[in-house]
């Protein structure tokens, strides 16, 4: 009797760890889909914070699966960073 409780508590345990890391694997590609809808300062932070994962591994799974993608999203925020402040100089000048 308990061979069988154990077998089978065996098995549900091995159906619950198979379930579990297709849920893992869905919730990492969600993330990272999620990361890339926007380039705003904090967004990745945000999104790996509602997945319940680090920062550094989710914007490492962004970089496996976008290459450059963070590098260029980096660029688009100092772009718009520094054409803010040109307008704001602009103003002052005028």
């Amino acid at each position: 009797m308990t061979t069988d409780t154990l077998a089978a508590l065996r098995k549900r345990a091995e159906r619950s760890k198979e379930q579990a890391e297709k849920d893992n694997t869905a919730l990492l590609a969600e993330a990272v889909k999620q990361a890339i809808t926007s380039d705003e300062y904090g967004h990745l932070s945000a999104v790996a914070r509602e997945a319940g994962i680090a920062a550094q591994y989710l914007r490492d799974l962004v970089e496996k699966e976008h290459p450059g993608w963070l590098a260029e999203a980096a660029r688009n925020r100092k772009a718009r960073k520094d054409a803010a402040a040109k307008g704001k100089s602009s103003r002052a000048a005028a």
